[in-house]
């Protein structure tokens, strides 16, 4: 008898840790908007289940699956929480969109996951000794440390590699992007 109750103890544990490490990518901020709640909780279920590394899933997924559309008006100018949620919806269900769109959606997503994401303002390097281009991305704190995220200037803009805007430190992101 003790031997089973200390299995079953022994068993209950092993649950309970397993439990425990698997993360939670729907432990963060909602949006307060239902339509757009729903959208990301599945989208971060599918692309993050399963996953060894979700923000890199997340971040693939934004690279692969936006398309880069072009703003010919002016950008959004201040990123309100209204402004925001209805960009990161518009984003989701067209999946093209400008910078501003991109940032929006990333910051949602990761906000979801339970990072203290921003969206900043600044530029971008466009082309080796190009001109500076008015642009927008997320900074995301991440245990206590700073990291750009930019898919939409990797996917289009950058190298190629589709890494060198993940997680990017201040001064990783200094040679191709500028902001106050």
């Amino acid at each position: 008898m003790k031997k089973r109750i200390l299995s079953l103890l022994l068993t209950a544990l092993l649950l309970f840790t397993a439990c425990q490490s698997k993360p939670d990518y729907l432990g963060g901020e909602l949006t307060g908007d239902a339509a757009l709640d729903e959208s990301v909780k599945a989208l971060l279920t599918e692309v993050c289940d399963g996953s060894s590394d979700p923000l890199a899933a997340v971040y693939d997924w934004l690279c692969s699956e936006l398309k880069y559309r072009a703003n010919p008006g002016e950008s959004v100018g201040i990123f309100t929480d209204e402004n925001t949620i209805s960009l990161a919806q518009e984003t989701l269900d067209k999946r093209r969109c400008d910078c501003d769109g991109e940032a929006a959606l990333t910051a949602v997503l990761l906000r979801r996951m339970g990072y203290d994401a921003e969206i900043v303002q600044g530029q971008f390097l466009r082309g080796e000794g190009g001109q500076w281009v008015d642009h927008a991305w997320v900074r995301c704190t991440i245990d206590g440390v700073f990291y750009h995220f930019d898919p939409l200037y990797d996917a289009h803009f950058g190298s190629g590699d589709l890494t060198s805007c993940f997680m990017a430190t201040d001064a990783e992101m200094q040679a191709t992007h500028s902001w106050e």
